[in-house]
């Protein structure tokens, strides 16, 4: 899908959102119509059943029309925001299959792995770095390196996503993190903080 078909998905999708917050259904269907064939490959991807898939997008699309008047458009993308959507049902199914029984013991040797406040300081600075040089990249290549480092999808999830061949996500992706690395206003992490 090229650049500016993809902008003019978002703004649909932002615009439709926006009037499914205040209960309208045909700006709902329109929502589905434009994404749920790329979100069932996603999802039935994830956890290898297409039966299950459906489900799981019938859940993430009851959770988006719950939740459309939270959709912010400054702070992503409105195809993005219902991905996440769909990718957290997906992964909740699959934690909900690995527990055997649920426990109300707590155990108290377990360490506490949360990050300390210096590392949670040294994190948010990092992001603030990362996001500047992300932002120096193509569009397109910063948003495959984010759906890929971030969040975690392949490059065949986001070639589906993005509608573009794997190979071209692959290429992005090589590519800009070799222009992050040469970028970077500092050769190692610690140094940077």
């Amino acid at each position: 899908m090229p650049s500016d078909d993809y902008a003019e998905l978002n703004q649909h999708l932002a615009d439709d959102l926006a009037l499914c917050a205040v209960g309208d259904r045909q700006a709902f269907q329109r929502v589905y119509e434009r994404t749920a064939s790329k979100f069932l490959a996603i999802v039935s991807d994830i956890v290898q059943d297409p039966d299950i898939g459906r489900d799981i997008v019938q859940l993430g699309y009851l959770a988006i029309w719950r939740n459309a008047s939270k959709y912010d458009a400054s702070k992503g993308r409105a195809f993005t925001w219902m991905l996440v959507i769909m990718r957290n049902r997906a992964l909740d199914h699959l934690r909900g299959q690995g527990r055997i029984r649920q426990t109300s013991e707590i155990d108290e040797n377990i360490a506490d792995d949360a990050a300390s406040p210096e590392d949670a300081a040294k994190n948010k600075q990092l992001r603030t770095i990362l996001n500047v040089e992300l932002g120096k990249l193509p569009p397109r290549t910063a948003q495959a390196i984010r759906l890929n480092v971030v969040f975690g999808y392949t490059c065949v999830e986001i070639s589906e996503i993005l509608d573009v061949p794997a190979n071209t996500v692959k290429s992005w992706i090589r590519r800009g993190l070799i222009s992050l690395k040469t970028g970077m206003p500092f050769a190692t992490v610690d140094s940077a903080i």
